[in-house]
């Protein structure tokens, strides 16, 4: 009976290791499959979206839709001075947010000893990256409009935009750069580099790709706010040559703050027809927009180290 209890012994070990395998793969197959699902919703999602923004509006834009102007109270305007004024706070925006994001969130991570100073910064990023966009757009309307007598200005939006988008690219920067390995820096280090050299040859080509993921991120913001540019940029377009104005001091009605005067007022009699279509223009702005941001960021990645992203 010993030896039989003794033979049997590896037998049943043999099959509770056989059923423990298979149990962990079981568990490794069920939830592979609910990631999948998870993911595939997101991207199911995304294209229910595209699709159906597409079957509203694809039979509205034309070349007229995308470069004409609009009209007050007249069917078959266009949108072409809102797309204008979409870039024009965008492209002014990036240029306040990112030299000062970028260099703060860089002297947080590489500079910074862990001080109150460092506490300081970091709780006055996250507390203002609560603020809602509405809070935000009235401080610009009290500051830029009101105190500084700037009225409605492509500026004043362009700061208030800032404001609103500089803790979020600021922490994406300072992770982005913690990110980095030690060794790059440590190896630069060893060349004979100084700090200065070794952060901007060695530490941010390899941050480009998680950058360029902030630039964009804070892009889709800037191109769909509204609260915020109601209050600063204003909410009306002017007509004719001036409608592109290079000046930052002219009145800017973005694309998405169009879209909410048009739904709100409806003065015209092809509002959805309008609606439609510049939602489907705006979707695609991002989308492009989205798109080529990370193609030049994957090259620019390549060019400074010499591998992809």
């Amino acid at each position: 009976m010993a030896d039989a209890a003794m033979v049997n012994a590896p037998d049943v070990k043999q099959d509770l290791s056989r059923s423990r395998a298979r149990g962990r793969r079981l568990v490794d197959a069920v939830a592979t499959l609910l990631l999948w699902s998870a993911a595939s919703i997101v991207v199911g999602l995304l294209l229910l979206f595209v699709a159906y923004l597409f079957y509203k509006g694809a039979s509205v834009v034309d070349w007229h839709f995308l470069t004409g102007n609009p009209t007050a109270a007249q069917a078959g305007g266009g949108i072409g001075p809102f797309i204008y004024n979409s870039f024009y706070i965008l492209l002014l925006t990036l240029a306040f947010t990112i030299p000062i994001a970028v260099s703060a969130g860089m002297y947080l991570q590489e500079y910074a000893s862990r001080g109150r100073f460092r506490q300081i910064v970091q709780f006055s990023a996250e507390s203002l990256a609560t603020v809602p966009s509405i809070v935000m757009g009235l401080f610009g309307l009290l500051v830029f409009v009101e105190a500084f007598h700037w009225h409605f200005t492509a500026l004043g939006g362009a700061l208030t935009l800032t404001l609103l988008n500089l803790p979020a690219m600021m922490r994406v920067t300072q992770e982005s750069l913690a990110g980095v390995p030690a060794t790059y820096r440590e190896a630069s280090m060893a060349l004979g580099g100084t700090k200065w050299q070794t952060i901007v040859r060695a530490i941010l080509p390899s941050a480009i790709g998680p950058l360029t993921t902030g630039v964009v991120l804070i892009a889709g913001r800037i191109f769909g706010e509204t609260a915020a540019l109601i209050f600063t940029a204003g909410a009306s377009v002017s007509y004719g040559r001036s409608a592109y104005d290079p000046s930052v001091w002219h009145t800017a009605e973005t694309l998405s703050v169009a879209l909410y005067q048009t739904h709100r007022e409806a003065l015209v009699p092809d509002a959805d027809r309008i609606g439609n279509g510049a939602a489907l223009v705006l979707l695609v702005m991002v989308l492009l927009f989205n798109i080529v941001a990370r193609v030049a960021g994957r090259r620019l990645s390549r060019r400074l180290t010499g591998k992809s992203t």
